[in-house]
């Protein structure tokens, strides 16, 4: 239960006003192949560990499938053994977890070549694992295509070599050696060119950095991908006002309603409009955005963003462009714009016209900055750049 609330409080799970698809489609332009499900970069390779252990200990499919699973969840204790407290997935639970580390990683393993074969399943990737362990069929066995790959796996043929005693131990847990961390960067490297992960996996970024843009190293970029940084800084702040309007008519109501489990929430949400509206050059990322770039950017990567939530944004961008920025708490223009959307967004959900959800409001919904990932993926490029700076063993 505590995986499933940091879940939705930290990972920007949160889609209050339907904004989801822009969001992750930035995203997806900065850091292709990534999650907000991530922790640390060498699951990368402890997933394929555990599935080539098994396949080597059995060679049924069903009894390699169990021990791949057996493995997921032997590693949380190894990974614990080794020291690690940060990034353990599965820390809280230990067997009992649900969601295994593969399932998080297995998107991204594909996307850059850890997987021989992106269209890997992972059923599939335990049978490709077993008849690696275990050859009882030749090439002239597969069609042409499969005959030059079936033999190597499931994973990328130069993937480094399974620890001893893994999974009951892990050497030096998350810490990669020099070596595996030149082969993940190198793997992650070829499937982002052009990208701001390219960028910050040649360039270290800063370890405290909350935004990306505001990042020392990052902000040293130049090209397209800068231009894509700049679209997702604007986004982040402009669209943070419409959030906090309406964590704002959310406290309004709460408080109305005389529910008292959060305190000042009305005083908390008209103080945080006005430190918003306070932000130097804001005026200027208004007024200054190519939004006709962005939007060719954003629907490259998403063609199939909601046509309704392209009109909300555009909408709200024009509403800022022609409204007093101090005064949006109490712009009845603004404040009904977003109570309508949130009824066409959420319909019966909608937190505004429902008692029952509204009782329910903890204070904040969605109303934080948009990061793009940025939180959990800085500690996965900051592992690999500590493991490329790693004396060789």
């Amino acid at each position: 239960m505590r995986e499933i609330v940091n879940l939705f409080s930290e990972r920007e799970s949160r889609d209050e006003l339907g904004i989801g698809q822009v969001r992750d489609a930035l995203s997806d332009l900065l850091w292709p192949g990534t999650s907000t499900l991530f922790t640390r970069a060498r699951y990368f390779l402890l997933i394929p560990w555990c599935f080539r252990t098994a396949a080597k200990a059995r060679n049924d499919v069903d009894k390699a499938t169990a021990a791949a699973d057996y493995n997921e969840r032997r590693l949380i204790r190894g990974l614990l053994d080794a020291g690690e407290k940060d990034g353990v997935i599965g820390a809280n639970v230990g067997f009992a977890l649900k969601n295994l580390p593969s399932t998080l990683y297995w998107g991204a393993m594909g996307t850059h070549g850890v997987l021989s074969d992106p269209a890997l399943s992972r059923a599939d990737a335990i049978m490709a694992e077993i008849d690696r362990a275990h050859p009882r069929r030749t090439a002239a066995d597969f069609d042409d295509e499969v005959a030059n790959s079936w033999h190597t796996g499931a994973f990328h043929a130069t993937l480094p070599t399974v620890p001893s005693g893994f999974p009951a131990e892990v050497p030096g847990g998350f810490a990669m050696p020099q070596s595996e961390a030149a082969w993940l960067r190198d793997r992650m490297l070829s499937s982002s060119p052009g990208t701001m992960l390219e960028y910050a996996l040649e360039h270290r970024p800063d370890t405290g950095s909350e935004v990306p843009w505001e990042d020392s190293v990052l902000t040293g970029a130049s090209g397209e991908r800068a231009q894509v940084l700049d679209d997702a800084r604007r986004f982040s702040i402009l669209m943070n006002s419409a959030a906090l309007v309406y964590n704002l008519l959310l406290a309004e109501a709460y408080e109305d309603e005389g529910f008292d489990r959060v305190d000042n929430p009305v005083d908390r949400y008209r103080q945080r409009i006005e430190e918003w509206a306070e932000q130097p050059s804001l005026s200027q990322d208004i007024h200054t955005w190519n939004r006709d770039a962005f939007w060719r950017r954003v629907l490259e990567q998403n063609p199939g963003v909601n046509l309704r939530s392209r009109r909300f944004i555009d909408t709200w961008l024009d509403l800022l462009s022609t409204a007093n920025l101090a005064g949006l708490a109490t712009n009845d223009s603004v404040r009904s714009f977003i109570y309508r959307r949130e009824r066409e967004h959420k319909r019966a959900q909608a937190r505004l016209s429902n008692k029952r959800l509204l009782q329910a409001w903890l204070g904040a919904s969605g109303s934080n900055r948009l990061v793009y990932r940025w939180t959990q993926l800085r500690p996965v490029i900051q592992d690999i750049h500590d493991g490329l700076e790693r004396a060789s063993a």
